[in-house]
């Protein structure tokens, strides 16, 4: 039986001073579908425009200036050592790996990529497991042995080959559906929850700090390659690990077909068990993120999953 807890946040984090629609869409899907108590935004620059403007005006959002050094070193021992990290790091992506987990270890709730659209209740999974994330298909996971074999390596590229095929053809998600369970999975953070001072959160923190000074600065090892490894090392029994179902619907590279042509009704791209959709906007689809508006939206509609799944956010009261 799910225990009770205290009303749940959800947490976003922007670096930019520019902010899209589409961010607006995944603040008002939390707050209208996630079953949060509040919607918080951290922001590290000033922003302004109708977009942010909008964004502040959602019931339940609220916009907070993100001063990230602070956070950090208000963690504990390590507090200094992940403040030197992040002065080192330039792309926003690696520093909001490490914000996120700060937030998360002093203020507890779900953190959650802006580029999600939330379908159904979020914050209930706290009730359930006191800290979870979830699992995505991959072709080429990180190895927590990081051990050189052949002929992993051949079968990897192979599952790369054939995930690049089914991307490209018409409705290949349905395809690539049919095999996607060949394909390993490993831990995304895009969607993360835990209770505030989790041990495994902090775990987390401190294995940034332990991590070799030249690895810090790698594409990937401070986000998803961190957390494959603390997952796989956890011996805790309040983790809860979901399926790619849960929050990763279509997995990287097939989630170009979210932006594809297709009449597939929603149901069939999003199963019953999906809570929040992420659809990678740094995967192929970085080129779709300044048209996305309500006019693309209502244009698109029927004809287009992601903007048919929009719509219905848009929908909601």
């Amino acid at each position: 039986m799910s225990a009770s807890i205290d009303p749940v946040a959800a947490h976003f984090v922007w670096f930019g001073e520019e902010f899209p629609w589409v961010h607006w869409l995944a603040l008002r899907s939390a707050a209208s579908r996630g079953g949060f108590a509040r919607v918080e935004v951290h922001h590290a620059d000033g922003i302004a425009g109708p977009v942010w403007e909008a964004a502040q005006a959602i019931p339940g959002v609220s916009a907070h200036r993100l001063d990230a050094e602070a956070l950090l070193a208000e963690t504990g021992p390590s507090g200094p050592a992940l403040v030197e990290i992040y002065r080192r790091l330039v792309a926003p992506a690696a520093r909001a790996n490490m914000v996120r987990a700060a937030l998360l270890f002093r203020e507890g709730g779900v953190y959650l990529d802006f580029d999600t659209v939330t379908v159904r209740p979020v914050a209930p999974l706290l009730a359930d497991a006191s800290v979870f994330c979830g699992v995505e298909h991959l072709a080429f996971p990180d190895d927590p042995r990081r051990r050189f074999d052949p002929g992993r390596f051949a079968a990897a590229w192979a599952r790369t080959a054939g995930r690049d095929i089914f991307r490209r053809l018409p409705n290949g998600w349905r395809w690539f559906r049919r095999i996607e369970a060949l394909y390993p999975v490993a831990p995304n953070n895009a969607v993360l929850g835990a209770r505030a001072g989790h041990p495994f959160v902090g775990d987390l923190l401190e294995r940034m700090v332990r991590l070799p000074r030249s690895r810090q600065l790698v594409r990937f090892a401070l986000g998803t390659h961190l957390l494959e490894h603390a997952v796989a090392e956890y011996r805790g029994d309040d983790l809860c690990v979901h399926p790619p179902e849960t929050f990763y619907p279509l997995g990287p590279e097939i989630s170009e077909h979210w932006f594809r042509p297709s009449s597939a009704p929603l149901d069939e791209l999003i199963p019953e068990a999906t809570l929040v959709v992420h659809w990678y906007a740094s995967v192929r689809t970085r080129r779709v993120v300044p048209l996305l508006t309500p006019d693309w939206v209502a244009a698109h509609r029927g004809r287009e999953p992601f903007s048919t799944l929009a719509a219905a956010v848009l929908a909601d009261r």
